[in-house]
């Protein structure tokens, strides 16, 4: 029902804006904005001027939680642990830090994520040039590097995967042993079958976390530029 009506609020969003989009069918530039910083909180604003927004967001929020308790009661039902519906919640913190969790801290519902390709990007530019340079965050450092760290860890162990399992004409498949031993000999160690997905599950979910949290604390618990943040790093007697 969440999925439903939120698609159908979508597409009537998308219709909407199609006046400011132009006579050019062009997808990338629809943009569903939320309120004005004006209405507040509390303040209902016209169906076309924030309301779609608000009532989208609902059913975005309303459909992931319920699909990870689904997630909770499948596992439950297979006797397996809860990780996949934890990992998902991660993701589902993250979308709540930008939509429902930053603008309640600030007092509006207009400081939410804009829904749209153009609109998204537009909104991440401009939270980063309202705190100067959002690179300076450290929560936006630990991020990024735990994004590219993820995908540089899975993508070798999906590589590893591919190479020992697909052999060429006439060999025979590789075992485990000659993962580990392709890996000792490059990197020096070999975390194993079960530790790569343990790491990648890690790396993915402090990527998700911080991201959360880079969105929450801008403009909330830290209200000058980001560069500023960095002043405590330069007042240690070492450098003095």
């Amino acid at each position: 029902l969440f999925i439903l009506t939120g698609i159908f609020l979508i597409i009537t969003g998308a219709i909407y804006s199609w006046p400011e989009v132009g006579p050019a069918p062009n997808i990338f530039q629809i943009n569903i904005a939320p309120p004005d910083i004006s209405y507040g909180l509390l303040q209902i604003p016209p169906f076309g001027e924030g309301l779609v927004w608000q009532l989208i967001t609902i059913c975005a929020a309303g459909a992931f939680i319920s699909w990870a308790l689904r997630e909770v009661e499948i596992a439950r039902k297979l006797g397996i642990g809860y990780h996949v519906p934890i990992a998902f919640s991660f993701a589902i913190f993250a979308y709540l830090a930008a939509t429902v969790i930053r603008p309640i801290l600030l007092g509006s519902w207009g400081h939410g994520l804009t829904y749209g390709i153009l609109g998204h990007l537009d909104w991440t530019n401009n939270i980063g040039f309202q705190q100067l340079n959002y690179h300076y965050h450290p929560g936006h450092m630990l991020a990024i590097s735990f994004f590219f760290a993820s995908a540089f860890a899975l993508s070798l162990h999906g590589g590893i995967i591919l190479s020992v399992t697909n052999p060429k004409k006439g060999e025979v498949v590789k075992t485990a042993e000659h993962e580990n031993t392709f890996f000792r000999d490059v990197l020096g160690y070999s975390v194993g079958a079960l530790g790569i997905h343990r790491l990648g599950l890690f790396l993915a979910l402090s990527a998700g976390f911080w991201c959360a949290v880079l969105d929450f604390t801008t403009g909330t618990f830290w209200t000058r530029p980001w560069p500023e943040w960095w002043t405590w790093w330069l007042k240690f007697p070492w450098w003095s």
